[in-house]
């Protein structure tokens, strides 16, 4: 996992993949790409892939973990997509 978000605002690892559904096409329309985002409600589990990245978002009793895959260009950036990640996924866990 590249980044792991613990719990602060809730205790249920569904109340948070409920409001991450929600939030994660609006994190991605802010890079200013297209993904397919699917939702996996028995796991808890976002996975949104385009061009050039796959992302992946799982939540746990305890924590959200974040895992990103970009290819060759999009790699400097990976830094600056995290912080965007964790710092989304923080107003609503």
């Amino acid at each position: 996992m590249d980044l792991k978000v613990p719990y602060s605002k809730i205790t249920d690892k569904k109340e948070g993949f409920e409001a991450a559904k929600k939030l994660i096409p609006d994190v991605i329309a802010k890079f200013g790409v297209k993904a397919d985002v699917k939702s996996d409600d028995v796991t808890n589990t976002l996975n949104a892939k385009g061009t050039g990245f796959d992302a992946k978002i799982e939540f746990t009793d305890t924590e959200a973990l974040v895992k990103v895959d970009l290819n060759f260009l999009l790699k400097p950036l990976k830094g600056k997509i995290l912080e965007t990640i964790e710092k989304q996924i923080k107003k609503v866990v």
